[in-house]
């Protein structure tokens, strides 16, 4: 994990013969180039960051022949779409392309479908974006311009080994992605009246040897390109630094094509999801600067992922994808890019059911809709079972599109993102796990139990100010800190914020590298030995203070409680609370040898530390991973206790419904006395996808909000009675029956 880092590699400028060379349009975040961010809504209020209601169709070629533009937008307007994303070209060109590159559909004719049909849905009041895609080329184009594209480390033409056939494959410094896709995308903007550009498969993976990226590189960096498999680790890490600074300049310089249209033109790209951890060397492009790019955030997030063996996403993924989009740009439309047909089967539909409730999910964090279709418009394509799915949620909001405006979570715990220690996992751990783990257990408990979170983005860097809003903030190991980053947070703590923090967090620094003690040991109460165990079978902790408010229901009935993955083995500082402690291993083979000594050791596993003002819970094992990968009672009860006992009687929702039923709470930006209250109800059989829903009877909700005089409000969609009444300091609501999806905007009094 000793690597060079992308900030480092900036800062120490000695390791560069030349230095880089900036663009001036771009400025430092934490050492990664990104272009200024775009008009916040208050000076500017473009029709994108309103309520985004998308349909997308990915044409074929062979969709040209009996393409129906009337079909089209009489299915955008039945199923309450108000944006179409549809092709424009770049591989396959669906317009008539004057341009020396290009590849006009062989099915088209004389036809321009591009033409065809942002002139139909302009008359209807629809936007319209163009889909251009410049990753790559087919044989008889790349033959016509070899010097525009990739090169291998031998001097032979790249290819997409993914795609069939194998495009010929382009890069970022290339004249397929800068000059001619300038002249492309500026073509069709001209021409068409387009409302935007939609950048697919934006990123370059790989490295690419071609004359334009080597001269680059070397100026950069005084060196020859780094070549894979012997290249060292931080000759990799240089490049990387580069090749994000190549990405970030040309994400600016497609953008700036598009605004020289007007800022009213869109911009955007896709992103994948925000626990993904990519290869050793990948495009350079994640959510933190596609963010300063695009004017609306779009994470892909299909239920099932495009693999041979694959299961479905948790239905909460959606959800919980818009709150981490949100916590990085709360202005900006956060759009989750799902299908109906879905991705890994494009020609059949996904689970009906499972794909409504995704889109309630997105709806109840703030969200917005992209239903992606591989094929010709859904309603006339070969299976139509899904074509109207979308249909109930996009005219809902469409019904109450001012209401749903630029609404963002509720929420006074926040789970700590943090960028390096994700970055960390493109190592394999020790432990087996993945940078999602822990934080998706962290997630389980927190929707199970209907608290209200979100994400606290660690970019570009923490401060009190973003810490402020939150009584608990939870670090889920987050190996990976840096000075300033503990600094804050022992601020935060010492002036009354709370912590959680799990197995690692703060062990490492932001380059990776092992700490002899935790950054934070202040604050947990225990210092490190440096000893780590395996203690994910025949292991146990033994509870120490019985009397400790996250074991007291337990102790009377046991003494020992499911221990968690590994265990650092930690000293406790005078004063701290021990509340459990590390059990040596008890093999249960043979039975008849299955007993230690004493339960008990020097080593506690769970600690409760004072600090100033505020209080930390610390867990030297993996409670969050183990409560995502089996969830054993007792791991997600200590969690939920804890979370419980430092929030107080702070908490934002608390609810009678089963822990299938999701409940949250989002607040708007431009009325900060309007609120949204969604509950989603995901009850069903045991397995998925879902066959049916089971409508839960009779639900009790009491919110805490910081004004208690209620306005009025109004119930947007139920199943069954909505009543809202003040209850002290509480509104107190009950819904009497719950099928799928209930909405109710609440206004406070100011």
């Amino acid at each position: 994990m000793n690597k060079l880092t992308r900030r480092n590699f900036i800062q120490k400028s000695s390791i560069l013969a030349g230095g880089m060379t900036f663009l001036p349009t771009l400025y430092h975040r934490d050492g990664v180039l990104s272009s200024s961010s775009s008009d916040s809504p208050e000076q500017s209020g473009y029709w994108y960051q309103k309520p985004l209601l998308i349909q997308q169709t990915v044409l074929r070629e062979i969709d040209a022949v009996n393409y129906d533009t009337d079909v089209v937008v009489n299915y955008l307007k039945e199923t309450g779409c108000n944006t179409l994303v549809i092709n424009a070209g770049g591989i396959i060109d669906f317009f008539q392309n004057p341009l020396p590159a290009s590849n006009v559909n062989q099915f088209m004719g004389s036809r321009d479908i591009l033409d065809e049909i942002t002139k139909a849905c302009h008359n209807e009041g629809i936007k319209v974006i163009g889909r251009v895609d410049f990753r790559g080329v087919k044989k008889d184009v790349y033959k016509r311009f070899p010097d525009w594209f990739s090169l291998d480390a031998d001097q032979n033409p790249r290819q997409l080994g993914y795609t069939r056939p194998q495009l010929y494959s382009s890069c970022y410094k290339g004249h397929y992605r800068n000059e001619h896709a300038e002249e492309f995308i500026g073509y069709i903007m001209e021409n068409y009246a387009l409302d935007g550009i939609w950048h697919n498969s934006i990123g370059v993976g790989g490295i690419c040897y071609c004359h334009r990226c080597r001269e680059a590189y070397e100026t950069a960096a005084g060196r020859a390109l780094p070549l894979l498999g012997s290249a060292s680790e931080t000759d990799l890490d240089r490049y990387m630094v580069w090749k994000t600074q190549a990405a970030d300049q040309h994400m600016t310089r497609m953008k700036e094509v598009v605004k020289s249209f007007g800022k009213d033109k869109v911009y955007s790209a896709e992103v994948w999801g925000k626990f993904d951890v990519t290869g050793r060397i990948n495009s350079g492009i994640d959510l933190y600067n596609a963010r300063d790019h695009f004017d609306f955030l779009v994470c892909v997030a299909f239920l099932m992922p495009n693999s041979a063996r694959a299961s479905y996403k948790d239905l909460s993924y959606a959800h919980t994808t818009i709150k981490f989009l949100k916590s990085l740009a709360p202005e900006k439309e956060a759009v989750i890019l799902y299908g109906g047909n879905g991705t890994r089967h494009r020609m059949v539909a996904e689970p009906p059911l499972d794909a409504k409730i995704w889109l309630w999910e997105m709806l109840a964090a703030g969200g917005r809709f992209w239903n992606c279709y591989f094929t010709d418009v859904p309603s006339i394509t070969h299976d139509r079972r899904n074509a109207d799915n979308q249909s109930e949620a996009y005219n809902f909001v469409r019904k109450h599109v001012d209401l749903f405006e630029q609404h963002v979570p509720v929420a006074n715990v926040g789970i700590y993102y943090s960028r390096p220690t994700r970055l960390s996992y493109s190592v394999a751990s020790k432990e087996g796990d993945s940078f999602d783990l822990s934080i998706r257990g962290v997630e389980y408990v927190l929707m199970e139990n209907h608290i209200q979170y979100d994400y606290i983005s660690d970019d570009p860097h923490i401060t009190m100010e973003s810490l402020q809003k939150y009584k608990l903030v939870i670090l889920s190991n987050t190996r990976c800190m840096s000075d300033v980053e503990i600094e804050v947070l022992k601020n935060y703590v010492q002036k009354g914020g709370n912590l959680i923090a799990t197995y690692e967090t703060s062990l490492y620094d932001v380059d990776g590298n092992e700490r002899q003690d935790y950054g934070l040991a202040d604050l947990f109460g225990v210092h490190y030995t440096g000893l780590k165990e395996n203690t994910r079978m025949d292991n146990y902790q033994f509870i120490l203070n019985r009397d400790h408010p996250i074991v007291k229901d337990d102790s009377p009935h046991t003494e020992l409680l499911l221990t968690a993955g590994y265990t650092l083995l930690s000293k406790p500082i005078q004063g701290v609370d021990v509340i459990c402690t590390h059990v040596p291993t008890i093999h249960n083979q043979p039975p008849d040898l299955s007993w230690v000594e004493d339960f008990s050791t020097e080593f506690p596993t769970i600690v409760q530390n004072n600090y100033g003002e505020g209080s930390v819970i610390y867990f030297a094992n993996q409670p969050d991973v183990i409560a995502y990968e089996n969830g054993h009672q007792d791991v997600r009860n200590l969690l939920y206790r804890s979370i419980k006992l430092l929030v107080d009687d702070k908490m934002i929702v608390e609810s009678d419904a089963p822990e299938s039923v999701h409940i949250s709470l989002t607040k708007s930006r431009i009325k900060s006395e309007e609120y949204i209250l969604s509950f989603v109800n995901t009850s069903s059989g045991p397995v998925r996808p879902i066959r049916s829903l089971i409508p839960i009877k009779d639900i009790h909700t009491k919110l805490k909000l910081k004004s208690n005089s209620l306005d009025n409000y109004e119930v947007l969609r139920s199943q069954g009675e909505c009543r809202m009444t003040i209850d002290g300091e509480y509104l107190s609501v009950h819904v009497s029956n719950l099928v799928d999806f209930c909405a109710i905007h609440i206004r406070m009094s100011t």
